[in-house]
């Protein structure tokens, strides 16, 4: 059961730009904040909020998580600590999740569904975060293709549409050609083959 951890990263990563939120301020901060604690409940609420045990964890996390919304602002201008600040988060969540993960058997979410999100999540954000970040590095790009791409082939794919899954890629790929003057090989080709090798992972660990 993984839905305390599913929360924290939809709270940073789903619907929000991840690459923006550190040069956040005032109320665009606060926003997100807010924002965050929502998404926090969204995938707890029923769950954690019946006992000591869950409303203990669910609080700690949320200060956590609102702290690393905090700190990144002060940290925006050196990525190393950035990136250990994320995954130090993921962590976090990750453990205080196991010491909530009975509860969740009992979650409007199933476990299988709560997986599916995740890897929904991944799929699309977290390759988008290696763009931003790592390669090509530039927090200004606009991935919207590349996501629409992979979140079609993930979910035509574990939805046993084979055929359809490979021809969103092409499509993609087809979209891209026509609509960007040169070929940008570096992210043409990872977005479609990281959309490939997460999904597949993914299968084995739904089904």
């Amino acid at each position: 059961m993984i839905h305390l951890f599913l929360a924290h990263f939809v709270a940073d990563h789903g619907f929000t730009d991840n690459a923006k939120i550190r040069h956040y301020k005032g109320y665009k901060l606060f926003e997100h904040i807010i924002w965050s604690i929502f998404a926090l409940l969204a995938f707890t609420f029923d769950t954690l909020l019946k006992s000591t045990k869950g409303v203990t964890v669910l609080l700690i996390m949320m200060i956590i998580h609102v702290a690393g919304d905090i700190i990144r602002t002060k940290i925006q201008n050196s990525k190393m600590k950035l990136h250990i600040l994320e995954l130090s988060e993921l962590i976090i969540a990750l453990i205080l999740n196991f010491l909530v993960a009975d509860l969740f058997v009992y979650s409007f979410i199933s476990k299988e569904f709560a997986i599916y999100l995740l890897g929904m999540a991944v799929v699309t954000m977290a390759v988008t975060y290696v763009f931003k970040n790592f390669y090509p590095g530039d927090e200004n790009y606009n991935d919207l293709d590349g996501i629409s791409e992979r979140l079609a082939f993930y979910v035509f794919f574990l939805g046993k549409s084979y055929w359809l899954a490979f021809l969103s890629l092409v499509l993609g790929f087809l979209y891209k050609l026509w609509k960007r003057e040169r070929i940008n090989i570096h992210t043409w080709w990872i977005s479609p083959l990281s959309a490939i090798v997460i999904t597949i992972i993914w299968k084995f660990l739904i089904f």
